[in-house]
């Protein structure tokens, strides 16, 4: 009776420390994930050579230009002020090592899309990021509410 109640004791030390490795073994993986990227970067390249972003010369657009290149994406930078561009193209070139092309842009004037199409033909864009800001007004309003030129200009097609 004393041998089988110490094999009963050591066959349940065994399933309770088996219980124990399996649930660090869980919890490891879990805190793990949360350092690897969601996305491993072969996706992002995957989807074409080149990302275009808008609005890049500073704010959110800078932030984007800079991810997607660390992301291994080379990088075309949209914006107005021709210094900004030079100055974020150059530091993105010097960080992550990235090819970075610039486009100076007003999106406030009609004329400029037949300038971008050229300086775009030939790349394999695979992301594009709108961050243009363009208000009718200073003051926020409803999409539905704005100016009619504003409307045509923003929907698809």
């Amino acid at each position: 009776m004393g041998d089988v109640l110490e094999q009963f004791f050591i066959l349940t030390g065994l399933l309770v420390c088996l219980a124990c490795l399996v649930k660090c073994m869980r919890f490891s993986r879990c805190i793990l994930l949360n350092y690897w990227k969601v996305l491993p970067k072969p996706f992002l390249r995957s989807m074409g050579q080149w990302a275009v972003i808008t609005g890049a010369g500073d704010g959110i657009g800078k932030a984007y230009s800079f991810e997607l290149a660390r992301h291994g994406l080379d990088v075309v930078l949209i914006s107005r002020t021709l210094e900004k561009l030079e100055a974020t193209a150059t530091e993105i070139e010097r960080t992550t090592g990235r090819s970075v092309k610039i486009i100076q842009a007003d999106f406030t004037k009609d004329d400029i899309y037949e300038h971008i199409k050229e300086k775009l033909t030939g790349l394999e864009i695979g992301i594009l990021v709108n961050n243009v800001g363009m208000l009718p007004n200073l003051l926020p309003s409803h999409f539905l509410n704005a100016p009619d030129e504003i409307q045509v200009s923003c929907s698809p097609g």
